[in-house]
């Protein structure tokens, strides 16, 4: 009888580790039901019943964190994921094929792109800098941060009437590095920040001395290497559905700047919420969406950043000149420059 209890304890605790994290289950779901910023808009009892059902059934680690994942599904969250063992999981958009046939080269050319920063003088003297996304932590930040500004101001001069700033490859990763390194053309002032459910405000962005500061923390450390103000030079900055996350939320950084434009396609949907990271052990990080974005005149940001000036595809990545877009952003800041 003995023998047979202790093969039952076996048989029921191997059933019950086969789909284990490193991390408890209900502290992470009683975490996202309370911090995720769409936890409004779902009806939890459903979500409960899902979750518990998918968790009962899970063989595999793999398969308790997909679980999670159908939580992102329910709340119709792109932007939160799962880090595990150096992979992401996330709830990824589903996409038409026309849509897919205009966006996969975007992405492609994206990741070829990451943290690489290209300038070019344009006819007229306007410049045209690319900023695509920056995968950038610690000292890094900064590193990223000071290649941007020293980029923009190695192209700069007293005769450049405007900047065309292309975000449509920015498809995310360190704000800082972007804001910090934008700094000259943002302003020392206010930018934005970020609203909780209730839509008070719970992060402020301000540029101060050429950094970024997140409410009380200055998050780099750059010295430009030319001192001019930048503030009110004719921007038009261009987005479309490959900007997403901080790359919404540096478009939005120029919402309600003095001589700035938005000019091309929305940008991606679901990705303009703040995100903050928890840590559930070495290898398991939780990405949550926990706010909305909001620009200098408090107006919020839920699901995406559309342009003031509309214009759909005819992207020329390789011959920047005959870019529609860019053509468009030329007249534009020619219209506005002194």
């Amino acid at each position: 009888m003995r023998q047979t209890i202790l093969i039952l304890f076996l048989f029921f605790n191997s059933i019950i580790t086969i789909g284990q994290i490193p991390a408890h289950i209900d502290s992470i779901y009683s975490f996202i039901k309370r911090n995720s910023i769409h936890r409004n808009e779902v009806n939890w009892d459903n979500i409960d019943k899902g979750f518990k059902t998918k968790i009962k059934l899970a063989k595999t680690d793999i398969d308790s964190i997909k679980s999670f994942i159908y939580v992102f599904e329910e709340l119709q969250d792109f932007h939160s994921s799962i880090t595990y063992n150096g992979r992401q999981y996330s709830n990824y958009p589903v996409f038409d094929d026309s849509t897919l046939k205009y966006l996969i080269p975007l992405v492609n050319l994206s990741n070829q792109r990451t943290g690489s920063f290209i300038a070019k003088t344009l006819p007229e003297n306007i410049l045209y800098l690319q900023v695509p996304g920056i995968q950038a932590w610690g000292d890094n930040v900064t590193v990223y941060a000071q290649n941007l500004s020293d980029t923009l101001c190695k192209y700069i001069s007293g005769t450049t009437k405007g900047i065309v700033l292309d975000l449509r490859l920015n498809d995310g990763g360190q704000f800082t590095s972007m804001a910090s390194g934008l700094s000259l053309l943002l302003g020392e002032k206010y930018i934005g920040g970020g609203v909780n459910i209730e839509l008070n405000q719970t992060k402020m962005f301000t540029i101060k001395n050429n950094n970024l500061w997140i409410n009380k923390n200055q998050m780099s450390n750059l010295i430009p290497k030319k001192n001019i103000n930048l503030s009110k030079l004719p921007v038009a900055i261009l987005i479309g559905p490959n900007t997403r996350s901080a790359g919404s939320i540096l478009a939005i950084s120029f919402k309600g700047r003095q001589n700035a434009i938005l000019i091309g396609d929305n940008t991606a949907n679901g990705y303009t919420t703040g995100n903050d990271y928890f840590s559930y052990g070495n290898n398991f990080f939780l990405n949550l969406s926990t706010s909305f974005s909001i620009d200098r005149n408090k107006k919020v940001y839920k699901l995406s950043v559309s342009p003031d000036i509309f214009i759909r595809g005819e992207d020329d990545f390789y011959n920047i000149e005959n870019d529609k877009k860019v053509k468009v952003a030329m007249k534009w800041l020619r219209n506005h420059s002194h």
